[in-house]
């Protein structure tokens, strides 16, 4: 099974895996051959790519580490509470004037969001299915979920929450303090829906103008969710704060980070100049997950370069203690991905991760199938990378034949 844009899949192909429905019901499942039809009607919903059977190893497929019922569940509230808070923000005349225009058109009340308890009260129901799930999960083999264009923003909030809660719970966070966290980053991008979205999906370089536009989506998102009815203002401060760094430079407000997670778990001074921590892995999980996704400007990174990535922004951008825990919990080889040995005896040659260890996450058990020419082994190999030492694996891509 491959991984492959949806540019490249022609009628013939067979699919993989399932996609599903907005209710996480499969639309297609795993091994339907896709007609000009259906990739059509995959296009118009959005899709970027699709993972195709390629008759190597159609039987190792990537995992995700919340269900598709509860993924869908979650983002179509979150896409729900988007809808219903943008029909408030224009209703005030959003896009008018200045930020602080928009900020005094909003006032200082609640805002009349239609049935907004019951809103957030699915919404925080919804928490509590994300964190039951990852508390249930002994081990995290992966975090796989393929995006739509048409709703980005809010799958992409649902991974921030997915991430987020994953660290916050292997840190010990209490379970009042998991909820405001992983409502934080469910509704950190709230403030997007101020900017113009062909600034959101532009294929190339923002223009300083719309890059000015961009940074304040924090404010307006603190400011949008500190007038939801919710108990904490922690996380509204989520959505303020997750493109702050730790090192300074960051937006909107230039604050600094603590570069540690100490003792810090339900101790935290808003106004003191520096970062909240759930703020801090707020932004953790939000890089996490923007790398890991097809944009209109580039495509996802593979799952170790994603690793390299946070590592190289740890200190500076990100807090370096939550990069480093991020580490020890996501496995920079997922199963079910391609993988290529760099050197050692199986130089060259491909396979596909079969299994984790959760205490040598870089040392998978992989399938090896092909050899370093591309051509098929006689016999599939499955080795414990743990014994390989001289072996270097990179996560790879097979790139289809050419039509």
């Amino acid at each position: 099974m491959q991984r492959r844009e949806l540019e490249t899949v022609r009628p013939g192909d067979v699919l993989g895996r399932p996609i599903y429905d907005d209710v996480g019901r499969p639309l297609l499942t795993a091994g339907t051959e896709l007609t000009d039809r259906y990739l059509r009607l995959l296009g118009a919903r959005g899709h970027y790519a699709l993972d195709i059977q390629d008759g190597l190893a159609d039987d190792v497929a990537p995992r995700d580490l919340i269900s598709h019922r509860v993924r869908a569940t979650v983002t179509n509230h979150v896409a729900d509470m988007f809808g219903q808070v943008e029909a408030v923000a224009t209703d005030r005349g959003r896009g008018e004037g200045s930020v602080d225009d928009a900020v005094a058109d909003l006032g200082e009340q609640a805002l009349p969001i239609a049935d907004a308890e019951d809103l957030l009260g699915r919404l925080y129901l919804d928490v509590e299915m994300l964190i039951d799930e990852i508390l249930e999960s002994s081990t995290v083999e992966g975090l796989d979920s393929l995006k739509t264009h048409n709703r980005y923003t809010f799958e992409h909030s649902v991974d921030v929450a997915v991430v987020g809660t994953l660290i916050g719970a292997r840190m010990g966070m209490t379970r009042g303090r998991l909820r405001e966290l992983a409502l934080g980053c469910l509704l950190h991008d709230i403030g997007k829906i101020y900017i113009d979205a062909a600034i959101l999906d532009k294929p190339g370089k923002l223009s300083t103008e719309e890059f000015a536009a961009v940074k304040e989506h924090p404010r307006m998102g603190f400011e949008l969710a500190r007038r939801m009815p919710v108990a904490s203002l922690l996380p509204a401060h989520v959505a303020y704060q997750h493109h702050e760094r730790q090192r300074g430079g960051g937006y909107p407000r230039g604050l600094i980070g603590r570069n540690r997670i100490g003792a810090r778990l339900d101790a935290e001074e808003v106004g003191s100049g520096r970062m909240l921590l759930i703020a801090e892995i707020g932004a953790v999980a939000d890089v996490h997950s923007a790398l890991s996704s097809d944009r209109p400007y580039r495509r996802a990174m593979l799952p170790d370069q994603v690793a390299a990535e946070l590592s190289g922004m740890a200190g500076n951008h990100l807090n370096q203690e939550l990069v480093a825990l991020l580490r020890q919990l996501l496995p920079p080889f997922p199963v079910g991905r391609w993988v290529r040995a760099l050197d050692g005896r199986l130089a060259g040659h491909r396979g596909v991760v079969v299994e984790i260890h959760p205490r040598e996450l870089e040392r998978p058990t992989v399938r090896w199938i092909l050899d370093e020419c591309g051509d098929e082994l006689s016999v599939p190999v499955e080795l414990d990378m743990r014994q390989e030492i001289d072996a270097t694996l990179r996560c790879t891509e097979l790139v289809p034949e050419p039509v």
